[in-house]
């Protein structure tokens, strides 16, 4: 009896050593009687301090904690066993840890009444994992048991342990096996003991590896600890398990059982090989991303590492950055110390800082936006060059003000042509009334010449501001420069040398010849100006392809074809100041009386017209070269030769002339009688439509201004149309598109007439309706 006593106790402790977690025995004093291995390891104490020491005295009072008192005083009392008690605290020696206890009383073996066994499942990490914190290895107690000199004691320990837990014989079949095994695996415990373990679960278990563990390792040891298993269960999926198997004398007589702890690793795993892709995924952003990013230590930050787009974009390298701050690798956002900066990070979590302004190594200015990231262990500065943003947000200043400016010009030009369409009309009447000798006869001819380049005049100020439609068809861009060479020749001075040089390849671009030669005249005179000692003039064309690469490297820009005509001069240049300006209306450097100012910006208007752009590069005392692009097209038509004009003829039809300007419906209404029409006048919109109504049965032909008060020339047409579908309708405008386009007014049975207009015109116009 002693002998197997003896071989029970041995086969106890070999249970209680072979298991993982820590596991003590407690008297009904709550005195230490014994404890495992584990629990000398894991708290970092002698048994000499251990065993006969109240439990709460153990390691200088460290186990002194309420909750455990609670437990073994008040619970444990009441129930034999008790599971999964949760308790935290702070030991002098291994820190604060979070740990679930398992209690159970059992009867001894040698004669006492009861004895308490304590079983402790350290879960700190595991705690730290399901709150979000750094994935570490979950540490799951082993296997807790405590041997005892009963078979009960022993099944009593291995059940209390959480870890799956089997023991096999030496034919490798299944001794025992703990609960847990059973809820894990999902398998019934006459389903297993007694079974070949590769058979388990229909053969579920037949793993090679651990046919390796088994057959081949295990044999030639004791014990071996964190083998690790990866297998696809079929009730369970695949999971990864660490497998700890002890070899141990049993106490019921078999030499020797195999003693199998499977601790389940899967989630931690999937965790680290998340981790590990999250750190390379973020390695390869940070290696690859186009903004500069530094890492900063967070006591004095300074530089940890820095990815190869700083060294692009500040042409400071890694090595030359690492322990320097911000300010010395030329990123001035914190004045402050930088302890202030880090706790404005982790209060707000991100800094921001935009449109900061950088001088990297090689003296070039970039703008920037900076923010500050709070990371874990370092602070993350992130640098991305926005200087391309900042030049289209320019440009888009620049070009909403042009946009303003013209709409400003055309508002302008619509009213000084009311103003000429008076003094050419009365200066027309008053030429015819003159004898041919009299002296007031050229004169008035004089009047009559100035107020058509004033009307030229108001032309070029709605070509800038885009209110007149472009008179375009397909023309040859090198065929326009030739034609236009000899009037060019006489611009240009004898000390200039001028010189061609346009592609064989006819460039046909849909344009308006007239404004695209004035365009060329412009920067021809420009660069003649620009040349006063003398110099070299050069036009060249060609092809020019836009594509993705040429918008990115220059900013602007539409995919296609275009016609490229360039125009060089060697003269005075222009610095960067002058070239933001030289598009605005009416700025010149030329001085007063020398320059209206309006060259480049009716030219700038022609080109935006033509869905074109004009762009101008130059450098002060290295002369300056404009560059201007027109869509190819691919067909070209001939062109119509003008009709001859007739004779102007009167009539007797009645004529309804609406027209706000009360010396333009005069000298209308004065014409029209002039030529036998009866006129019928109206001031504004509401009194035309009226006046309509009263003498529709009577009216032949309506002229309406397309701008007046109460109803523009658009609404009163629409409803006269209404009414009278056949009326036959003119309109009259200082520009052309601000209602409708001439192919639309023409297929509703609209007609136009552009002011100024001298009376012929408007004569003409008036026989050609009604004649229709």
């Amino acid at each position: 009896m002693e002998k197997r006593l003896r071989k029970s106790l041995e086969f106890a402790e070999n249970i209680i050593n072979t298991v993982r977690e820590p596991l003590i025995a407690l008297d009904q004093d709550l005195r230490a009687v014994s404890a495992n291995r584990s629990f000398y390891e894991f708290f970092q104490v002698k048994p000499e301090e251990t065993v006969g020491q109240l439990i709460y005295d153990l390691g200088n009072k460290q186990w002194d904690i309420p909750k455990l008192r609670e437990l073994l005083e008040t619970i444990l009392p009441e129930h034999t066993t008790f599971d999964n008690y949760e308790v935290e605290h702070n030991f002098a020696t291994i820190g604060r840890r979070t740990m679930l206890l398992n209690a159970r009383q059992i009867e001894q073996a040698w004669g006492k009444e009861r004895i308490i066994l304590l079983a402790i499942e350290d879960i700190t990490e595991r705690k730290a994992i399901e709150a979000g914190l750094e994935t570490t290895r979950k540490e799951l107690a082993v296997v807790k048991k405590i041997a005892d000199a009963a078979h009960e004691f022993a099944d009593s320990v291995i059940n209390t342990v959480r870890e799956p837990l089997i023991s096999l014989d030496q034919n490798l079949r299944v001794v025992t096996v703990n609960r847990s095994f059973y809820d894990f695996f999902k398998v019934k415990p006459e389903e297993t003991v007694g079974q070949l373990i590769y058979d388990l679960g229909n053969k579920q278990w037949n793993i090679p590896k651990l046919r390796e563990l088994l057959e081949n390792i295990l044999p030639a040891r004791s014990s071996f600890d964190n083998y690790e298993v990866e297998h696809n269960f079929a009730t369970i999926g695949r999971r990864t398990m660490l497998l700890n198997a002890r070899q141990i004398e049993q106490a019921w007589g078999k030499e020797r059982i195999i003693l199998l702890a499977i601790e389940d690793i899967t989630e931690r795993s999937r965790l680290e090989d998340l981790l590990e892709e999250s750190e390379f995924r973020y390695r390869r952003l940070f290696e690859t991303a186009s903004d500069g990013i530094v890492l900063l230590e967070k006591q004095q930050g300074h530089v940890a590492y820095a990815n190869p787009a700083v060294e692009k974009m500040l042409g400071c390298s890694e090595a030359e950055c690492q322990g320097k701050n911000l300010h010395d690798i030329g990123v001035p956002i914190d004045a402050r110390d930088f302890s202030a900066t880090m706790q404005d990070l982790q209060r707000e979590g991100i800094l921001n800082y935009e449109d900061i302004l950088l001088k990297t190594r090689t003296g070039k200015e970039i703008y920037t936006d900076i923010y500050m990231v709070n990371r874990a262990h370092l602070a993350q500065c992130n640098i991305r060059d926005v200087s391309e943003r900042k030049k289209l947000q320019s440009q888009l200043l620049h070009s909403q003000k042009m946009e303003a400016v013209g709409t400003l010009a055309g508002g302008i030009a619509h009213d000084f042509n009311n103003i000429l369409s008076v003094i050419m009309g009365y200066g027309d009447m008053v030429l015819n009334t003159l004898a041919t000798d009299s002296r007031a006869r050229g004169n008035m001819t004089e009047v009559l010449v100035a107020a058509e380049r004033a009307a030229d005049l108001t032309k070029r100020l709605l070509v800038f501001s885009r209110k007149v439609a472009a008179e375009v068809k397909p023309i040859d861009i090198n065929k326009l420069i030739l034609n236009l060479q000899k009037m060019l020749n006489r611009i240009i001075r004898e000390n200039i040398e001028f010189h061609l040089e346009l592609t064989k390849t006819p460039l046909i671009v849909l344009a308006d010849t007239g404004q695209i030669e004035q365009v060329l005249i412009n920067l021809v005179s420009n660069a003649k100006d620009a040349m006063p000692e003398g110099g070299r003039l050069l036009v060249t064309t060609r092809i020019e392809k836009m594509d993705e690469a040429f918008i990115d490297a220059y900013g602007y820009g539409h995919p296609g074809r275009y016609a490229l005509l360039t125009v060089t001069d060697t003269g005075l240049g222009i610095d960067a100041e002058t070239q933001s300006k030289i598009f605005e209306p009416f700025f010149t450097t030329k001085g007063v009386g020398k320059g209206t100012g309006l060259g480049l910006a009716i030219s700038y208007g022609i080109i935006k017209q033509h869905n074109g752009y004009i762009k101008v590069y130059s450098e002060p005392d290295e002369g300056t070269v404009f560059k201007i692009y027109l869509p190819l097209c691919d067909e070209a038509v001939l062109d119509k030769k003008p009709e001859s004009s007739a004779p102007v003829q009167g009539g007797n039809e009645t004529i309804l002339v609406a027209e706000d300007e009360a010396t333009l419906r005069d000298l209308s209404r004065m014409v029209l009688e002039s030529f036998g029409y009866t006129v019928i006048t109206a001031d504004n919109g509401e009194e035309a439509i009226a006046k309509f109504l009263e003498n529709q049965d009577r009216i032949d032909l309506v002229l309406l201004d397309m701008i007046m008060p109460k109803k523009n020339g658009k609404e009163v047409g629409e409803a006269i149309r209404k009414g009278s579908p056949e009326m036959k309708i003119l309109f009259s405008s200082g520009y052309t598109n601000e209602i409708v386009t001439d192919k639309e007014m023409r297929e509703v049975g609209f007609e136009f007439i552009q002011k100024p207009y001298p009376p012929k015109s408007l004569l003409s116009k008036v026989r050609e309706i009604l004649d229709q």
